[in-house]
C-alpha cells in the first residue's frame, strides 16, 4: 500500500509538470501572437511608409503641375501681349499706309486738276454789264488793257469763256464777277498772261487758274510778301 506522502508528491509533481506544460504552450502561443503582432506592426509601418511616399510623390506631382500651370499662364499672357502689340503695330502700319495712299491720291488729284486747268486763265475786275457779249469784253481787255495788236487778239482761238458768280461781302460795292477763259493752245495763254504788266495800277488782274488749295497757298504767300 502506497503511503500518503508518496502519493502527494507524485500528484504534485504531475500537477507541476502539467502546469509547466501549459505555461510552455502559453508562452509558445504568446510568442506566436507576439510574432504576428510584430509582423503586423512591420506591415503597418511599411504601409505607412508607402503611403507617405505616395503622398510625397503626389505632392511633388501637384507642385510640378502647379508650376507647369503657372508657366503656361505666363506664356498665355505673354502671347496675349504679343498679339495685342502685333495688332497695334498692324493697325498703325495700316493707318500709315492708308494716310500715305490718301496723300498720294490727293497729290495725283491735285496734279490732274492742275493739268485740267492748265489752259485756263482768270480775269478779275473787268467791268461787267448785264447785257454784255463776253467775246467783245475779252477783245476789249486784250486790245485796250493788255495792249495787244488787234489782228493778234482777234486771231486767238478760245475753247470757252464765261463769268463765274463770285461771293460778295455784305455792305460793300458789288464787284464784277471774274471771267474764266479756256484757251485751245497753251502758248496763247502764256502770251495772254505775259501782257499782264500793262495792268499795273489798275483794278484788273489776270492769273493762272489753279486748284483752290493752291490758290489759298498763293494768297497766303502774297500776304506774307
Amino acid at each position: 500500500m502506497t503511503s500518503p506522502s508518496n502519493t502527494t508528491m507524485e500528484d504534485l509533481k504531475t500537477l507541476i509538470l502539467a502546469v509547466d506544460s501549459k505555461v510552455n504552450k502559453f508562452n509558445e502561443k504568446l510568442d506566436t501572437i507576439e510574432n504576428k503582432f510584430s509582423n503586423l506592426v512591420q506591415e503597418v509601418k511599411q504601409d505607412v511608409k508607402q503611403v507617405k511616399l505616395e503622398v510625397s510623390e503626389t505632392g511633388q506631382a501637384l507642385k510640378e503641375l502647379r508650376q507647369d500651370h503657372d508657366e503656361l499662364q505666363r506664356g498665355v499672357e505673354a502671347m496675349e501681349l504679343n498679339v495685342q502689340s502685333l495688332e497695334v503695330e498692324k493697325f498703325e502700319s495700316m493707318r500709315q499706309s492708308f494716310e500715305t495712299d490718301m496723300k498720294n491720291l490727293k497729290e495725283k488729284q491735285l496734279l490732274l486738276e492742275k493739268h485740267d486747268r492748265k489752259y485756263n486763265a482768270l480775269v478779275y475786275g473787268m467791268p461787267e454789264k448785264s447785257d454784255e457779249n463776253i467775246w467783245k469784253v475779252i477783245d476789249d481787255l486784250m486790245i485796250n488793257y493788255l495792249k495787244m495788236e488787234k489782228p493778234k487778239a482777234e486771231s486767238f482761238p478760245f475753247a470757252n469763256a464765261h463769268r463765274i458768280p463770285a461771293m460778295q461781302n455784305s455792305g460793300e460795292k458789288k464787284r464784277p464777277n471774274p471771267i474764266i477763259i479756256r484757251f485751245i493752245h497753251y502758248a496763247d495763254k502764256e502770251l495772254f498772261l505775259s501782257h499782264g504788266s500793262h495792268l499795273a495800277g489798275m483794278n484788273i488782274r489776270i492769273v493762272d487758274d489753279l486748284p483752290p488749295c493752291m490758290k489759298e497757298a498763293q494768297n497766303e504767300l502774297a500776304k506774307i510778301a
